[in-house]
C-alpha cells in the first residue's frame, strides 16, 4: 500500500506526533526525555527546523516545528527516531521498532500557531498527569514564562508579538495558558493531527491558492447522508 502525502510548506509550523508502538512506553524518566530533547536540538540544528514547542508524554510526543528546507522536517524525525530507538532498544534489551508507523503531522495557520503551542504545553495536563502547567517538566512551557527552560528554541514570530519585552512575552503567555482553551478547540486541533490534514482558515486558503489547501480539508467520517 502506498503511503499518503504528507504537506509540508517550508517556513510554516507543523504540529507532530510520534507515538509508541502498541501505546508502549517510550519515556521511561528524566533520563529519557533529556537524551530525546538533546537529540531533537541536534537534529533540528542539522538539517534546519526550527523547534518552537514540545511535550514528552510516557508515550508519545507532541512538537511544535518550521521547517526550512525541502528535506529538513523529514530528515530531523528520521534521525532522532532512528537515534532515539537504538538507546530505548540497548537500554531495555530489545530490537525492532518503538515507533507506531509514520509519526502525524499538520500544517497550522499561523494565526493558529499559538493554539497548538498552547494545546501542546496542556498535554500533560490534559491527560491528568500534572493539575498546572507549571508542574510540567516535560514540556516547553518552562521556556516560554521565563523559567528553567531550552535556550535553543525558536520562538514562533507570532509568541514575539506578544509583548516588546521578554517579560510582557512572559506574562502574556503564562495568561493564555492560563485561560485555557475551549473543548471545540481541542477537539479541532486533535482531528487534524490524527488525520494529517492542515488546520487552516478559509481566509488562509484563500491567500494562499498554490497550495491547494482546499484538497486537504477534513470531510465528515462516515457515510455521505443521503439526499
Amino acid at each position: 500500500m502506498a503511503r499518503k502525502a504528507r504537506l509540508v510548506i517550508v517556513g510554516q509550523a507543523m504540529h507532530l506526533l510520534v507515538r509508541g508502538h502498541n501505546r508502549q512506553i517510550i519515556f521511561n524518566d528524566d533520563a529519557d526525555c533529556r537524551i530525546y530533547l538533546d537529540w531533537l536540538r541536534d537534529a533540528a540544528k542539522e538539517f534546519g527546523c526550527g523547534v518552537h514547542a514540545f511535550a514528552l508524554m510516557p508515550n508519545h510526543a507532541h512538537l511544535l516545528v518550521t521547517p526550512r528546507f525541502d528535506y529538513s522536517l523529514s530528515k530531523t524525525m528520521q534521525s532522532l527516531g532512528r537515534r532515539y530507538a537504538q538507546y530505548i532498544n540497548q537500554r531495555q534489551g530489545t530490537s525492532g521498532t518503538i515507533w507506531e508507523g509514520r509519526f502525524c503531522s499538520s500544517l497550522i495557520d499561523p494565526s493558529y500557531a499559538l493554539q497548538v503551542q498552547r494545546y501542546i504545553e496542556l498535554n500533560p495536563v490534559r491527560a491528568g498527569l500534572e493539575s498546572r502547567a507549571e508542574d510540567c517538566k516535560s514540556t516547553s512551557y518552562q521556556s516560554h514564562i521565563g523559567g528553567k527552560g531550552e535556550p535553543w528554541l525558536t520562538d514562533h514570530p507570532n509568541f514575539w508579538a506578544l509583548g516588546n519585552t521578554p517579560f510582557e512575552r512572559q506574562l502574556a503567555w503564562e495568561a493564555f495558558v492560563r485561560e485555557g482553551a475551549p473543548h471545540h478547540e481541542d477537539r479541532a486541533i486533535t482531528e487534524h493531527l490524527i488525520r494529517s490534514r492542515p488546520w487552516v482558515s478559509l481566509e488562509f486558503i484563500q491567500q494562499n491558492p498554490k497550495w491547494s489547501l482546499d484538497r486537504w480539508q477534513l470531510n465528515p467520517r462516515g457515510r455521505p447522508k443521503k439526499s
